[in-house]
């Protein structure tokens, strides 16, 4: 008999700097979210950057497993190693990764990640409070109590293993001050090694189960601030003052406004090139052209930044930083 299946939902990724939709990711599927799909009698498929979940069901069109309010986990592991110089960072911390759910709406991805710190199934705790005892409290989101530890004398670690069911966790520091600090765990043995940049935890609703649903996580492209170090032996001081960097492209490109430049002359600053590295010998003119607000990267543009020299267009397309930049400085040598 052949099983007929229908879609639970799926997940999209649209990222800013493709402009659209893109296979961004491969999704990383740990045991228990193997578990709970065979449970569901579920399938995954992914095609074209788009990881599908299919539910099995019935002549009648009625699912065969269980699947409303269940959890699956998936890590994302970016397909691009420059994934991360051309993606906007959360706000989370360094040692955390984004966990994107579906927990205020069923049918919608949080406005915002929550920053995890992903771990195996025996953490070993590093407190962020110094002070001795320290109680350390972990419990479920909804406040559940699962594990309790003190940490005394010169003790700088709390290992602890409870079982636990892949998952959020709240850790709860407790000094003898009642000064506190708390943090969120996620336990989950078969992403903490897989070097995923983050986690998507999705929810099934009976909405979802009943009528299918799409799901889209859009990422936001990392912004730069632009500078274009101009290196020229000028004819006189006119034909230096002359040397202007215009943005004609905003129209074209859909930006909400032109790019302005500001002219800045030697000593840069902090942060900006040293004009001695720029010129060793010190007998070129410099001139930093630094844009005014910062420009989102664009793996196509953006385009019509201009070098103007006496009124006449030398380059009509500067350069951008692309995804393997580091930064958005660049150095153009005049004759």
């Amino acid at each position: 008999m052949n099983t007929a299946h229908r879609s639970l939902f799926s997940l999209a990724v649209r990222h800013d700097f493709r402009g659209g939709a893109y296979d961004e990711f491969s999704f990383v599927v740990p045991p228990a979210t193997r578990a709970a799909l065979t449970d569901m009698r579920a399938q995954l498929r992914e095609r074209d950057g788009v990881l599908h979940v299919l539910i099995a069901v019935d002549d009648g069109g009625q699912p065969v497993g269980e699947c409303t309010g269940r959890q699956l986990i998936f890590g994302l592991a970016p397909r691009n190693p420059w994934f991360a110089q051309y993606t906007a960072p959360c706000a989370i911390g360094a040692s955390e990764r984004p966990l994107f759910g579906n927990d205020a709406s069923r049918d919608n991805l949080d406005a915002l990640p929550r920053g995890v710190e992903l771990c195996g199934l025996t953490p070993a705790i590093t407190p962020q409070l110094t002070a001795r005892p320290l109680d350390l409290r972990v419990t479920t989101p909804a406040g559940a109590q699962v594990a309790l530890g003190r940490l005394d004398g010169t003790d700088t670690r709390w290992p602890f293993s409870a079982g636990l069911t892949p998952g959020e966790y709240i850790l709860t520091e407790i000094a003898a001050d009642s000064s506190t600090a708390r943090r969120r765990l996620f336990i989950e043995p078969g992403l903490a090694a897989s070097g995923c940049w983050g986690i998507v935890a999705l929810t099934a609703s009976a909405g979802h189960v009943a009528n299918g649903h799409a799901f889209t996580l859009h990422l936001a492209a990392r912004r730069d601030v632009l500078r274009y170090y101009i290196v020229v032996k000028p004819v006189n001081d006119a034909d230096f003052n002359s040397i202007k960097i215009l943005d004609t492209g905003a129209v074209d490109d859909g930006r909400d406004a032109a790019v302005t430049f500001k002219r800045v002359l030697p000593p840069f600053g902090s942060g900006r090139l040293s004009p001695a590295l720029l010129d060793a010998g010190g007998t070129r003119s410099i001139v930093l052209f630094e844009a005014e607000t910062a420009v989102a990267r664009r793996a196509r543009g953006p385009h019509g930044f201009e070098l103007h020299r006496n009124g006449e267009l030398l380059i009509g397309n500067l350069p951008q930083p692309g995804a393997e930049r580091t930064d958005a400085q660049f150095v153009v040598h005049l004759r």
